[in-house]
This record gives structure tokens, C-alpha cells and sequence, in this order.
């Protein structure tokens, strides 16, 4: 009976307009605590447009709510993701982290789109994703949804993988805060907030920032790195304003975010980094007693140095400035009551401008359109279709870098490509659910890959670079599911078989610089990015949750087998690409917590197979590193002080695992204190 009054209440809302908008608009327009509070479980609109509980979703997804991300020991979205069933986390360093959705292991991942309410915050001018430059804070989070598999069709190049969408906190009736002061070993420091502000009865704003910093990890002396090693450092600070007037809501806001870091490049060598972004967005939409109208857009601008400090000497590093101009537009359709029709178009400008490429700026505009209906012919079966379709054309500007390896020509280049995804739904019982789903999604080459040129210290006597392709073609990937979902009262238990295929994958060049000879004006050895092969990837994702009490559990398992078709691994390797040697076989984790009065206890294990990884020897060569099978060890226990305060403790790797990271780098126990504000 539940179950029935559940999906009524979600119908009603849906058929008042109360919560009809794409989350690719205005995510905040979506009361998600509200809708969560009235069917009994997490909503997201992450899927198809439109706020769907998240048992009844046509694609594999985790939410993580506000509650699991208050308790958990966890300090960033890495954190909080490493431990469900189908995602690699990477630590490479201390600061520089890599999240991979179903295999596919490699530094500066390209393949996993991240947004903060609906704006990507994933960095298009080497194609990653720097988790500490996001501008959110996990105070002022309210859910953090992962689509697993490919989700171009809604989303777009770059969600060939997945997507994470990091939903904030809505402005209510009354004014909010929540804050955080910490401190810990390996110099771990940090002071976050953010603030909601009715101003007015139709009028709020929001408000966050934050200071962190932490030293780096003990690197090896075997591992090539800089004279100079940088610790993690980052600032960050956001705010919005929302206004709803007669069925419209607009959202006005800007932020500004700065980290430095050292990190693994694609090439596998250790690198200090300087970032510095900044952006700005508007978004507004409207109900009508049809459907929703949105319109939204954003700008990110960002500010990259490599290679600060790279010698004891050498302070000048490798500047690289990215714009990214982005507009939609989209409509989602009521057809009946059951039905759903989303329409969509976009059109986004990107542009690289940097001394160390082929001109002085290296750019390609997109225009896209989208569609997707959502059907319900009864109670049982549901049925999802989605596509969508990108032209992108590419071209470069400015004074040419000499001598130039590629004639300005192969820059004015266009290419059409098509995405879809597909799901049907059965409903076996009232509390059981199959779902088959698959879907066709590109991964974009980067604007570095596209028209990068670096030069590169080697014994050569003949100066060496690596150079980007205007030649590069996006890389496709095919998914496939097929997943069972079943509730059995308090327990919930989901088991999904998948396989992916990637073609023509994209590899930055490693030790065994397979060049090009160029003779003119004088003599020079090139390396390309380059399409090295493909590869497959299948495997099993099996969890289970539940609570007895006051306790709450959560576990899941994880088996992952990649067969490749790449360029050999023989020394002096060519490539660092490799996801049969980087991707765990075997995961597992156990989250087990404890709410009573005002004690709370989480305490998470989880376990890695052994992977090897790569990174440059002292030598200086390129190698793979064995990295051992790790049982890592969290927890954190938090004592409520006054109904607004909370002190705690939490540590991460108290087991002492060096292979907790998956990183050549070993991992270290990471361990902190501090009091926590929320009212």
C-alpha cells in the first residue's frame, strides 16, 4: 500500500507543476528534501529530466543524501563516492584524485561528466575533473547523484561514462547555516560554511565558502618528481540569488575557486599545478499547465600553470587559459499523466589560448538538439528513449606557434555525431524491478589533445615535443545493462551485469616516444596524442542496504574484467593506457552505522585487488608499478554538544594500507577533529 501511495503522491506533484523542470536548468527549482519527505526515498531528475524516485529509474544510479554525506568520514565527493559498487577512486597524490565509473582507470579521466546544479564544473581544456576546484562545499550539499553508463543523450560529449550531478541546498522559509572547523595530522586544515537568506518572500540567497590545505604524501625516491613539491592548498567562494515570481524561478550567481596541487599528468609525470576558475550563470524557468520552460547559461573561465617549480631554478610554468561559453534551452512536455515528452537545444563555445600550442588559440563551437520520451503504457512497463544530436565544428586563430607540425587546414574541420540511450522497465512485483537498458555516447577530445605543443627534456641532442591532433576523432563507447532491483521491507537489494566497449581510446604518449621527424627550419622529434586501440569492459555490480534499529548497513561487491586491444606494454612503453593493468578486479565495501541520542558512529571498509599503475621511474622511465590488494579502514564518531553543534573525529586508511590510494604513491592514515554547525 505504500509503494501505491508513494507513486500517487509523486503523480500529483508532477501533474501541479510543483516540481516539473529539467535538472540540466535549474537544479535548485526542485525541492528535492520535500519530494524525498513525501514518497519515502531519494528523487533525482538526473536521468531523464524530469524528478523520478530512485527506485524507479531507467538507468543505473546512486543519490547520496544529505544524511549520508553528514555522517560519513568522508571530506570531498571522491570520498563519499569510492565506496558504491561500479566506481574507482584514484588518489594519486594528496590532493589530485580521479573517479571512474565501470573500468577504464586513467589520470585526467575524460569520460566522467561532473556538474554543480546543472553546470559543468569538469574542465574542458585537458578534458578532468579537479575535485578540489568545484566551488561546492559538502556543507551546502543537498544529494549527489551518479548516473552509471553512458548519458550523452541528456548530457552531452564528455558523459560518455556517467554522470555526477552535486545538487545544493535550497533557499527555504528560513534562514540556514551549516559550518565546519577542522584540524589534523599531515598539516590537514580546514574552515567551510555556506548560509541560506530569505530575503524576501520571494527572494533568497545563498552563500559558501572555504580554506583548506594539507601537506602532500612521502613520495617514493624511486618515482621521478620536481625539485620542488607543492602541498595542497585551496580557497573557494560562491553565492547565488533565487527569486520565484508568479510560477517562475530565476537564478542569478558567480563564484571563484583556486587550488595548487601536485599531480599526475596524462603522461604520467608529477607536475605542480596552479588553478585559478571563475564563473558566472543564469537560469530561469516556468511552469505552465502544459509542462516546464527553461532557459539557462553559464561561463567558466579558468587559469591553469604547469610545472610551477619544476626545477630548483624555474618558476616560469606552462600557462594555459580556457573559456567555456554555454546556453540551453529545454522543455519537458506532459503528454498525460503518465507521459512525458523533454525537448532540448544548446549551443557552447569553447576556446584555449596558450603560447605552448599551434596558435594562439585553439577553439570549436557545438550546437546541439535533444529529445527523450518517457513512457508508462501501464503500472508495469515503462519505456525510455533518448537522443541526441551534436555538430561540432573546430578551428584555430592567432599567431602560429613555429616551426608547425600540422598545416592550419586540418583545423577547419567539422564532424556530426549522434548519442542515444534506451531503457525498458518491468515492474515484477510491487517490490521488484528489472531493467535493461543501453546506450551509444562519445568521449571529446580535449582542446590540449586537439593542438597542444610542449617541449620536453630528453637526452636527445634533436629537441623533442609532444604535440596534439586536429586529426583526433571523438572516441565511442557502447553500454549495456541489465539490473534487478528488490525491496524486502527494510532491506533493499539491487544486482547489475554491464559491459562497455571503447573505440579508437585516446592515449598521451609515455616513454617509448613513438615521433614524427621534422627537418624543417631544423631538425625535430614529434610525439602525438594518439588513438592507441579499444577495449572492453564487462563485469557485475551486487548491493545491499538496510537498517535494524538504530543501526544502518550498506554493502556492495564489485567484480570488473577488461580485455584490450592496445599497444604493447614491451619497454620502453609507448602509452600510458592500459585499463586491464589499471583497473581493480575486485571491490568491495562495508559501511555500518550507529544513531542513537546524541552519539553517531560510521564506520566503512573496503577492500582493492591489487592494479598496477603507472609513473615515471628516477631513471627517468616509464613503468608500471604493482600496487597491493588494500583493506582500508574509516570512521568517524561525532557526539551532538547543543541540538546545533556536533564535535567529531574521523580518519581515513586507519588500517595503514600503502595501497588504499591505488596510486604508485603509497597511501598514508589521514586522521582529523573539529566541531561542525548546522541549524
Amino acid at each position: 500500500m505504500s509503494v501505491s501511495v508513494s507513486r500517487m503522491s509523486l503523480r500529483l506533484l508532477l501533474l501541479t507543476g510543483v516540481a516539473l523542470y529539467p535538472v540540466t536548468a535549474l537544479a535548485q527549482a526542485v525541492d528535492y528534501q520535500a519530494l524525498q519527505e513525501t514518497v519515502g526515498e531519494p528523487v533525482t531528475t538526473s536521468v531523464t529530466g524530469k524528478p523520478q524516485r530512485a527506485s524507479e529509474l531507467p538507468a543505473s544510479t546512486v543519490i547520496i543524501t544529505r544524511d549520508d554525506i553528514v555522517r560519513s568520514p568522508a571530506r570531498d565527493v571522491p570520498g563519499l563516492l569510492k565506496t558504491y559498487a561500479g566506481v574507482d577512486v584514484n588518489r594519486w597524490t594528496a590532493g589530485q584524485s580521479d573517479v571512474a565509473v565501470r573500468g577504464g582507470v586513467q589520470t585526467y579521466n575524460a569520460r566522467l561528466l561532473v556538474l554543480v546544479d546543472g553546470r559543468q564544473v569538469y574542465l574542458d581544456h585537458y578534458g578532468m575533473t579537479d575535485w578540489n576546484l568545484l566551488g561546492v562545499q559538502l556543507e551546502e550539499i543537498q544529494q549527489i547523484e551518479l548516473v552509471r553508463g553512458p548519458a550523452n543523450a541528456l548530457f552531452g560529449f564528455n558523459a560518455a561514462s556517467g554522470v555526477v550531478n552535486i545538487i545544493t541546498r535550497r533557499v527555504g522559509d528560513a534562514p540556514s547555516a551549516a559550518a565546519t572547523a577542522e584540524l589534523g595530522n599531515h598539516g590537514i586544515g580546514k574552515l567551510a560554511g555556506s548560509v541560506t537568506l530569505p530575503i524576501a518572500p520571494m527572494i533568497g540567497i545563498r552563500l559558501a565558502g572555504a580554506h583548506t590545505r594539507e601537506d602532500e604524501r612521502d613520495i617514493p625516491s624511486r618515482l621521478l618528481q620536481p625539485a620542488q613539491i607543492f602541498d595542497v592548498a585551496s580557497d573557494q567562494i560562491s553565492g547565488d540569488v533565487t527569486g520565484s515570481f508568479d510560477g517562475l524561478e530565476a537564478v542569478i550567481g558567480g563564484g571563484h575557486a583556486t587550488n595548487s596541487q601536485i599531480e599526475y599528468l596524462p603522461s604520467q609525470l608529477l607536475s605542480n599545478q596552479d588553478y585559478r576558475s571563475s564563473n558566472v550563470h543564469g537560469s530561469v524557468a516556468r511552469d505552465t499547465s502544459w509542462g516546464g520552460l527553461t532557459l539557462n547559461g553559464y561561463v567558466n573561465w579558468l587559469n591553469a600553470e604547469y610545472g610551477v617549480g619544476t626545477t630548483a631554478n624555474t618558476t616560469d610554468p606552462i600557462v594555459l587559459r580556457n573559456r567555456i561559453i554555454v546556453t540551453q534551452a529545454s522543455s519537458l512536455v506532459r503528454l498525460d499523466s503518465d507521459n512525458t515528452l523533454r525537448l532540448g537545444v544548446e549551443y557552447r563555445n569553447n576556446r584555449l589560448l596558450s603560447a605552448y600550442q599551434f596558435a594562439e588559440r585553439i577553439a570549436y563551437d557545438v550546437v546541439s538538439g535533444n529529445a527523450m520520451l518517457d513512457l508508462h503504457p501501464d503500472d508495469r512497463f515503462a519505456l525510455t528513449v533518448a537522443g541526441r544530436l551534436d555538430r561540432l565544428w573546430l578551428h584555430q586563430s592567432g599567431v602560429i606557434t613555429q616551426p608547425a607540425y600540422d598545416d592550419p587546414r586540418d583545423f577547419d574541420r567539422a564532424f556530426t555525431r549522434f548519442s542515444f540511450n534506451a531503457a525498458f522497465l518491468i515492474h515484477t512485483s510491487e517490490q521488484g524491478l528489472l531493467r535493461i537498458n543501453g546506450g551509444r555516447g562519445y568521449q571529446l577530445p580535449s582542446l590540449a589533445t586537439f593542438g597542444s605543443r610542449l617541449p620536453i627534456v630528453t637526452p636527445s641532442p634533436i629537441p623533442v615535443f609532444v604535440a596534439g591532433s586536429p586529426r583526433l576523432s571523438p572516441v565511442l563507447m557502447w553500454s549495456g545493462e541489465i539490473g534487478y532491483s528488490h525491496r524486502l521491507g527494510a532491506m533493499h537489494l539491487d544486482a547489475t551485469a554491464f559491459v562497455t566497449r571503447t573505440e579508437n581510446a585516446i592515449a598521451s604518449p609515455g616513454d617509448g616516444l613513438q615521433t614524427e621527424l621534422f627537418l624543417s627550419p631544423q631538425p625535430s622529434l614529434v610525439a602525438r596524442f594518439r588513438t592507441t586501440g579499444n577495449y572492453t569492459t564487462y563485469g557485475t555490480e551486487l548491493s545491499a542496504s538496510g537498517a535494524i534499529g538504530s543501526f544502518t548497513w550498506r554493502g556492495n561487491y564489485t567484480w570488473t574484467h577488461t580485455e584490450e586491444q592496445l599497444t604493447s606494454l614491451t619497454l620502453p612503453i609507448p602509452y600510458a593506457l592500459s585499463p586491464r593493468s589499471t583497473t581493480p578486479v575486485h571491490k568491495a565495501n562495508v559501511t555500518l552505522g550507529y544513531n542513537v541520542g546524541r552519539l553517531s558512529i560510521t564506520g566503512v571498509a573496503r577492500y582493492t585487488s591489487a592494479t598496477r599503475q603507472f609513473a615515471f621511474s628516477s631513471t627517468p622511465q616509464l613503468l608500471l608499478y604493482h600496487v597491493d590488494d588494500a583493506l582500508g579502514l574509516d570512521a568517524r564518531v561525532g557526539f551532538r554538544l547543543t541540538p546545533a553543534i556536533e564535535a567529531f573525529v574521523a580518519g581515513e586508511n586507519l588500517s595503514l594500507t600503502g595501497g588504499a590510494a591505488v596510486s604508485p604513491i603509497p597511501a598514508d592514515r589521514r586522521v582529523r577533529t573539529g566541531l561542525q554547525l548546522a541549524f
